[in-house]
């Protein structure tokens, strides 16, 4: 399958209505500069409510291809411009990232590289205030980490996921 097909397959799992251009929303802005241009980017929360899906569920999906490689990115963006709730942010990544995996063609599976990406305003509330600071979500019996940025900011985005 080559890379500009591999795409297409993803655009053709969403109803044409769930995607767009940008990955802002719910009074946040994200930055796609420096992102590949040739991506998929999801309204997740318009596709759950065409699918009649109650779970929560994080605000975008994005899908491009990694540079140099033949995987695949899939990004679950959850957006919170004010203060985001550690537990609540957790729920939707993983519910989200199930989701990916449950519509991902059989064949593309091993080369999904997942990032899971919370964009905040004002912070995290944390469960436990006296904690470690890293939020990581549990995805097929692993831990990712969970990329942390900010509402706004230039370059928010390829911040978060080249460095």
């Amino acid at each position: 399958m080559n890379q500009s097909s591999i795409l297409s397959e993803f655009r053709a799992r969403f109803h044409h209505s769930s995607i767009t251009e940008s990955c802002s929303g719910e009074g946040c802005n994200v930055d796609m500069v420096d992102i590949p241009s040739d991506r998929v980017i999801v309204n997740l929360e318009n596709e759950f409510g065409l699918l009649k899906k109650t779970e929560k569920r994080c605000d975008r999906l994005l899908f491009f291809l990694s540079p140099n490689s033949r995987n695949v990115a899939a990004v679950p963006i959850e957006l919170k411009s004010g203060k985001a709730k550690e537990s609540e942010v957790k729920e939707k990544l993983e519910n989200s990232l199930l989701f990916i995996q449950q519509i991902t063609p059989i064949s593309l599976r091993s080369h999904i590289v997942y990032f899971p990406v919370l964009f905040e305003g004002r912070g995290i509330k944390w469960s436990d205030p006296k904690g470690r600071k890293q939020l990581k979500v549990s995805f097929r019996g692993k831990l990712l980490q969970v990329l942390i940025g900010r509402c706004g900011r230039p370059r928010n985005l390829a911040g978060v996921l080249f460095g």
